[in-house]
């Protein structure tokens, strides 16, 4: 953990992380039959990488690597399976998924939420429309404007220099970072906006007219599901009549451009600077890699994973894993790959 940016501010005992991964103390003794200390004794004085593990430290163990046998002490959260490979002096938290166990402690450390009380509160600088509908618990950041008709609802925190346009909705237990500027947009509860993010501004829809050509007037909305997280720099436009749409946790990495009146089903993954064009349809658990490209009006199929860097101008169907510029089924642009090497191999020689 970085010391000047990031402060436990309150002691962490080992006692409270296992009740905030709801594991018992007979679960835990089976794990540490030679631990002495009584659990309310023990304190975690800094969280680290599992490298870094020593005395008061806690961390996690994902993968056993050659490493692990110069880790001597310290505090882990690492799988049943692989308490055996730990030192006999490091504390073992049973967990069956380390990586999400120490997710868990995180926010219930360090979300920004913990910063609020249970009150609403407003900073001085901020701008708040009179018809603006605030739920309880609910923070608004320094040189904010929440314009007429905004409903935030309750649990959200909204940062400094935070822009909502009219009739735009917060939903629950949301985050918006500094910066965001969002208009014509509802946001579903539990959604995460990172900095400088911009929702629902108006689309590249245009009629080329030489001298006279202008973007068209936009007139949909953007829907933002449950669940969602959109990094930070990205852009998703609204529609131009019909709503742009995203699904229920959807990760979308940062530097992402989503183009007017795309359709994103739930639990899709997008990487870093990934450009959809205007009304592309992604159905449910498509993987994209980063840097990807995707033609207007292009369908992926549920299921698919799109390699890095791929250029995507075609509908592929449910299932594929696709790859290449233009792109292809991966196993047939490895093998065009091959063969392009293998030609210039023959070439040199020759």
């Amino acid at each position: 953990m970085n010391k000047n940016f990031f402060k436990i501010d309150r002691r962490i005992s080992l006692l409270d992380i296992l009740k905030i991964l709801n594991i018992s103390k007979n679960d835990f003794y089976l794990e540490n039959r030679n631990l002495e200390d009584p659990l309310e004794k023990i304190f975690i004085e800094d969280l680290v990488s599992f490298q870094k593990l020593n005395k008061n430290n806690l961390s996690f163990c994902n993968n056993i690597k050659s490493s692990y046998k110069e880790i001597t002490s310290g505090i882990c959260i690492v799988s049943k399976q692989n308490v055996k490979f730990l030192n006999k002096n490091i504390i073992k938290i049973p967990f069956e998924q380390p990586k999400k166990g120490f997710e868990k402690i995180l926010k219930n450390y360090f979300s920004p939420h913990q910063k609020l009380n249970k009150e609403t509160l407003i900073h001085p600088s901020a701008i708040i429309h009179s018809t603006v509908k605030l739920g309880k618990n609910v923070f608004i950041g320094a040189f904010s404007i929440i314009d007429e008709g905004v409903v935030i609802e309750d649990n959200v925190y909204i940062s400094e220099r935070v822009s909502i346009s009219f009739n735009c909705k917060i939903g629950r237990d949301s985050f918006i970072g500094s910066g965001v500027f969002i208009e014509c947009t509802t946001i579903d509860k539990k959604v995460s906006i990172y900095h400088n993010t911009v929702l629902g501004k108006i689309g590249f829809g245009f009629i080329p007219k030489k001298t006279k050509t202008s973007i068209m007037p936009h007139i949909g909305g953007l829907e933002i599901g449950e669940g969602t997280c959109v990094g930070s720099g990205c852009t998703i436009d609204r529609g131009l009549i019909e709503n742009t749409k995203i699904g229920k946790y959807v990760m979308i990495d940062n530097q992402v451009h989503i183009g007017h009146n795309c359709l994103i089903d739930d639990f899709c993954i997008l990487a870093g600077q990934v450009g959809l064009s205007g009304s592309v349809v992604l159905k449910k658990n498509v993987f994209i890699g980063g840097d990807v490209s995707i033609r207007d009006n292009v369908t992926i199929g549920h299921n698919s994973i799109i390699a890095g860097a791929s250029k995507v101008f075609n509908d592929f169907p449910d299932g594929s894993k696709i790859g290449g510029s233009p792109a292809q089924d991966i196993n047939s642009w490895k093998r065009l790959v091959a063969s392009q090497r293998l030609f210039l191999k023959k070439r040199k020689k020759n």
